[in-house]
């Protein structure tokens, strides 16, 4: 540890010395004044990593509230009822921005662009800059490019004998990552419960987050968004997975979204034994220790891949990275009828974290200026690119991904070829003009509370997957008529841009 951080401030003071102070331009003297963040466990790295730096250039302290992910909501929602300034800002999921900006908790932030300026607004990518806004109005900061992706071992899908083997128990070979759903399962049987990394242990087919309440609804998001919908310029049949945008009727009850609960219901059947007990953290560790084949996760696991000794990786050099699966069909709801057409959807899994300053906030100012601090194209790319280690923080600025900085990643720890095959896989999913967004309308995370229970017993064999989408469409239909069906109807409809 202590190495790391000598080479964190040597690549500090030797890159980062020409650019100004601080981000918002010219120096500022917060001496006497304390700044409070509110943060997750998975995050505070990067505020353990800036914050001597940010204190000691603006005189300025900064109190920590450190929650886990599964109290960050409450402890936010607390502070929007009590209006007391417990916290200065906060790193939020963006999926979060339906309830937090449309219900005008948060500072907009335009104008504050303009006041103190923000560093090369152009250079975020286009889908980051999306889910920063609400109804038109940048409302929270970039800070994390979040989308699931493909990762799968080298070791033994480019094995010549394996897909021989393959070939001649499923008579076709298989694509590098896989191309749809169908060579997922197919794959994941074949290299399950065997030693085919020939290391002694005996290995699995494939594993993900499974766990509930720990992010495992994006796990089954990721088929849904391929037999559910087609990829296209936002409408009702494209690029458009939840609810119908004409009459706001939740599509969680069509046979796309069953058949994406079939088909992650039986992939279990493939992965390890413990994989119930898979939250995000879990999941990462194990994949990373070797233990499957194919997993579907955000950037992190190609992070904690570079590191053996921190994450205990296993597998440094053996990953190839790619886009989520497609399927061979999607459902078509308008028409009510199977639609049999090859197709790959990609879809914008979480968003992204992102930084929100509440109204309530009593230091708007030194807000302003720890995050753009942080999230100025310098310091936030040593956040993305792994020479903080595991930071949760993803690539999200168009500069992160230039050749003429791979020398910064691979002081993180990666091979130059793994560098261009993982930024290529991410690259390609947050600039893709048709990417599926996720869910961001009032209500966002009550609807995604009761996708995560009926998912959870799915996965357990508790219920069948007809049931748990029956059950699921009753929830939806009575949280949009809690909030009101047509404000819903209109939220959503801006969520997509469609008027």
């Amino acid at each position: 540890m202590r190495k790391k951080l000598i080479l964190v401030f040597l690549t500090v003071f030797c890159f980062l010395i020409p650019m100004a102070l601080l981000a918002s331009g010219g120096s500022v003297d917060f001496k006497g004044r304390t700044l409070s963040i509110l943060v997750n466990d998975t995050h505070v790295q990067v505020v353990d990593a800036w914050k001597p730096l940010w204190e000691r250039e603006t005189g300025g302290r900064i109190n920590v509230i450190l929650v886990p992910y599964v109290g960050l909501g409450d402890k936010m929602w607390i502070e929007f009822r009590t209006k007391t300034g417990t916290f200065d800002t906060a790193a939020i999921p963006s999926t979060w921005l339906g309830d937090v900006a449309g219900g005008g908790h948060v500072v907009k932030l335009d104008p504050l662009f303009e006041k103190y300026g923000y560093p090369d607004w152009d250079d975020i990518l286009p889908a980051i800059q999306t889910i920063c806004k609400w109804a038109g109005e940048t409302v929270a900061f970039p800070y994390d490019g979040d989308c699931h992706m493909t990762y799968y071992r080298k070791d033994a899908l480019e094995v010549p004998e394996y897909q021989q083997k393959f070939r001649q128990k499923y008579g076709y070979d298989y694509h590098m990552p896989p191309k749809d759903w169908d060579e997922v399962r197919d794959i994941s049987e074949f290299f399950d419960r065997w030693d085919w990394d020939k290391d002694g242990e005996i290995n699995y087919g494939v594993a993900f987050i499974a766990q509930q309440k720990t992010q495992a609804q994006w796990e089954v998001l990721n088929i849904i968004a391929q037999y559910a919908t087609k990829a296209g310029p936002p409408t009702n049949t494209t690029s458009n997975i939840f609810f119908n945008t004409d009459t706001m009727e939740p599509l969680c009850n069509t046979p796309g979204w069953i058949e994406a609960f079939r088909t992650i219901q039986e992939l279990t059947e493939f992965a390890p034994p413990g994989l119930l007990g898979y939250g995000y953290s879990e999941f990462r560790y194990a994949y990373v220790s070797g233990l499957a084949g194919l997993g579907f996760d955000w950037g992190d696991v190609g992070i904690m891949e570079q590191y053996p000794d921190e994450y205990g990786s296993k597998v440094k050099g053996k990953l190839g990275y790619g886009p989520l699966p497609g399927a061979k069909k999607y459902w078509d709801h308008l028409n009510e009828k199977w639609v049999y057409e090859d197709h790959q959807v990609n879809f914008l899994n979480f968003g992204g974290w992102v930084w929100i300053i509440p109204k309530s906030a009593k230091n708007v100012d030194m807000a302003y200026n720890w995050v753009v601090y942080i999230t100025n194209p310098e310091r936030s790319l040593l956040d993305a690119c792994g020479i903080h280690g595991y930071t949760g923080v993803n690539p999200f600025r168009k500069s992160h991904f230039d050749p003429a900085v791979i020398g910064l990643w691979e002081r993180g720890g990666w091979d130059s070829n793994a560098v261009i095959g993982y930024q290529k896989a991410i690259m390609d999913i947050l600039t893709d003009p048709y990417a599926v967004t996720d869910l961001r309308i009032p209500g966002g995370e009550r609807y995604y509370d009761a996708l995560d229970y009926h998912l959870a017993e799915v996965l357990a064999g508790i219920t069948t997957p007809e049931k748990a989408c029956a059950a699921l469409y009753d929830d939806w239909v009575r949280i949009t008529n809690e909030y009101g069906k047509e404000s819903q109807k209109r939220y959503y409809r801006q969520s997509l841009g469609l008027k």
